[in-house]
C-alpha cells in the first residue's frame, strides 16, 4: 500500500499535535513548523467525501502472506486453489479476532490485519504478536503441508478511514514499514519493528538481527524475529528506556511499609494485604518490581507466586487466578492440555502429597482440562459446588505452601493491575483473605483507584493498608530527570524543562517522553 508525501506529512503533523498537551505548545509549534512549510509544496490529496473521517490512531499492522502461492497456483485449477486458500484465510481471521485484531483486507494469498482500530488497548502489540505466533502454529494437516507463510509487524501512528476504502483504509509509514517486515520475514517467519518490540520486549523470545536496509528509509533499521511466547516465569515488565538502569527514586517510606510487613510475616504468623493505589504511570510496578527483587535476595527464603491481569481479563472468569497458578508452577499457555495437567498436579504434589483432589479442583476452576477426574465427576452440574471446593483448594494450598515442612516458607502473592482482575479471582482473594488469617501469607498489589468503585474500600481483598501513591515531588522529579537525561552530552533548558514539568511528577511519562524525543 503506497502512501503519498502528504499523507505522511499530515500523518506527522497529527502525531505532534496528539502530544501537544504533554509535550507544550513552544515544543510542538516548533516541530510542526517545518512540515507545514513541507506541506505547502506537496502534492494535493485525492478529495473523497470520507476523508473528513479519517483519524490518527495508535496500531500494530500486521500483513500475512502465503508464501509460494503462485507456484501453488500453476499446479491447481481455480477451484482448488479456493478450496485450499479459502479454509486457511477464515482460521487466520478467526485468530487475528480472537486476539482483538480486525482484519482490514484480504490480498488473494494473505491478508493486512490491524490491532487497536476499534479500540485501543494497552496490549495491543502483544495481542499482534501472539496473533502472528498462533497463525504460523496453525498450518496443519493438508493444507499445511503445502502452504508456509511469513508475518510481519509494525507499530505506530497511523490514518484510518477516509480515502476511497473507508473505514477499511488505513496509511502512514507504519502499514508501508509492516508490509517490509512481512517481506523481509523468513519463511515461517515472525518479523517485528523495533517500535514493537519496545512494547512486548520481555514477553517473547527475540532475536535481534543485522541491521537491515530498506527501500524509502534513509537509515538503516533494527529489526526482531520472535521465535516463541515465553513462560510466565521468565516475563519482565516493558518498563524504561533501553540502555539506562534507573533507580527507585522518591518511594523510600512505601517500600520500606511494605517490606517492613514481609519482615514479620514469619514472626507473627497472620495474613496482611497492602493494596498499592495510583493512577496510570506513577510508579505501582516498579515498587512491586523491587519488592520482589528484595525478598528474592533475603537469607530466609520467601515463597513468591505473581500474577498481572490484562484488560481482557475481566471477560475471564478466574483468568488472574489462573495466571498467579500458572506462574507460580510454569506452565506455558502454549503447554498442551494434558502438560499443563500434570504440571499443577507434579507443582501442587509437595504440599498435598498423594492426594490430587485439590489440584484436580483449583485446575478445573481456572479452565483446565479435568473433566474426567472422579473428584470432579459427582459435583460438573453444581457449579457452586465446584466453586465452594477450588476455593477451600486455593486456600489450603497457600495455608501449605507457608508452613508445610521442609518446603514451606511465608508467601508473598505480588498482583500488577488488579484493577483488571476478574470478579471470581477478587472474590477467590477475599476467601482467602478470611480462611488464611492465621497464616504466613501477604498479598501484595497493585491497582488504579477504579477498582475501589468497584469492590469498595479494599478491592475485595480483605481489609488490610493501603498505599496511595502520589506523584513525585520537585526533588524526585529532578533526581529522575537527571537519571534519564545522563545519555545526553549537553542538555538543554528547554528540553528539561519539558521533561520535568510536562512529565508531572509521573516517571512512566518522564521515561515516555525522553524516548519520544530520543526516537
Amino acid at each position: 500500500m503506497m502512501t503519498t508525501p502528504r499523507v505522511e506529512i499530515e500523518a506527522a503533523i497529527a502525531a505532534l499535535e496528539a502530544q501537544r498537551s504533554m509535550l507544550g505548545a513552544a515544543v510542538v509549534d516548533m516541530a510542526v513548523a517545518p512540515l507545514q512549510a513541507a506541506l505547502g509544496t506537496a502534492a494535493p490529496a485525492v478529495a473523497t467525501n470520507g476523508d473528513a473521517e479519517a483519524k490518527l490512531k495508535q496500531l500494530s499492522v500486521m500483513f500475512i502472506d502465503v508464501v509460494g502461492s503462485t507456484a501453488i497456483g500453476s499446479r491447481l485449477d481455480p477451484e482448488d486453489i479456493h478450496e485450499l486458500m479459502d479454509p486457511t484465510l477464515r482460521e487466520f481471521t478467526a485468530i487475528v479476532e480472537a486476539h482483538h485484531g480486525r482484519v482490514l483486507k484480504y490480498t488473494g494469498d494473505g491478508l493486512l490485519a490491524a490491532f487497536g482500530v476499534d479500540e485501543s488497548r494497552e496490549d495491543d502489540a502483544e495481542n499482534a504478536t501472539h496473533a502472528g505466533l498462533a497463525i504460523l502454529g496453525a498450518l496443519t494437516g493438508e493444507s499445511g503441508a503445502q502452504l508456509r507463510v511469513r508475518v510481519g509487524i509494525d507499530t505506530g501512528p497511523v490514518l484510518v478511514g477516509g480515502g476511497l476504502e473507508g473505514v477499511g483504509n488505513i496509511r502512514g509509514s507504519t502499514v508501508n514499514f509492516a508490509a517490509r517486515m512481512e517481506q523481509h520475514a523468513p519463511v515461517g517467519g515472525l518479523r517485528i519493528s523495533y517500535a514493537t518490540y519496545r512494547m512486548v520486549r520481555g514477553l517473547f523470545d527475540a532475536v535481534e538481527q543485522p541491521l537491515l536496509t530498506i527501500k524509502g528509509f534513509a537509515e538503516p533499521v533494527r529489526t526482531y524475529l520472535i521465535e516463541r511466547a515465553k513462560p510466565r516465569a521468565f516475563r519482565t515488565a516493558n518498563r524504561g528506556i533501553e540502555g539506562v538502569e534507573t533507580p527507585m527514586i522518591g518511594r523510600t517510606s512505601e517500600f520500606a511499609q511494605i517490606t517492613d510487613a514481609l519482615r514479620v510475616l514469619s514472626t507473627e504468623r497472620r495474613y496482611q494485604s497492602v493494596m498499592i493505589i495510583a493512577d496510570a504511570g506513577v510508579g505501582k510496578s516498579r515498587l512491586l518490581y523491587e519488592v520482589e527483587n528484595w525478598a528474592d535476595v533475603q537469607a530466609d527464603p520467601y515463597v513468591i507466586c505473581k500474577g498481572r491481569a490484562h484488560p481482557h481479563t475481566r471477560g475471564h472468569p478466574y483468568g488472574l487466578l489462573r495466571d498467579v497458578v500458572a506462574w507460580r508452577f510454569q506452565i506455558a499457555d502454549s503447554d498442551p492440555a494434558d502438560v499443563a495437567c500434570n504440571r499443577l498436579i507434579e507443582g501442587m504434589a509437595p504440599y498435598f502429597g498423594d492426594d490430587e483432589s485439590s489440584s484436580h479442583l483449583l485446575g478445573h476452576l481456572i479452565g483446565m482440562d479435568f473433566t474426567t477426574s472422579r473428584h470432579i465427576a459427582g459435583i460438573l452440574g453444581d457449579p457452586q459446588q465446584v466453586r465452594l471446593r477450588a476455593f477451600r483448594a486455593g486456600a489450603e494450598l497457600f495455608k501449605r505452601m507457608a508452613s508445610a515442612p521442609g518446603v514451606g516458607a511465608p508467601v508473598v502473592v505480588l498482583i500488577e493491575d488488579l484493577h483488571w482482575a476478574d470478579d471470581g479471582t477478587l472474590d477467590f482473594l477475599g476467601y482467602v483473605a478470611e480462611q488464611c488469617a492465621d497464616a504466613a501469607v501477604i498479598v501484595v498489589s497493585s491497582a488504579r483507584p477504579e477498582l475501589l468503585s468497584r469492590r469498595g474500600a479494599h478491592g475485595g481483598g480483605g481489609r488490610g493498608t493501603r498505599i496511595e501513591l502520589a506523584p513525585l515531588d520537585l526533588d524526585a522529579t529532578d533526581e529522575l530527570a537527571d537519571v534519564l537525561l545522563a545519555q545526553f552530552h549537553i542538555v538543554p533548558p528547554g528540553l528539561r524543562s519539558v521533561v520535568t514539568q510536562h512529565g508531572q511528577g509521573n516517571p512512566f511519562f518522564m521515561e515516555e517522553l525522553v524516548k519520544m524525543l530520543l526516537d
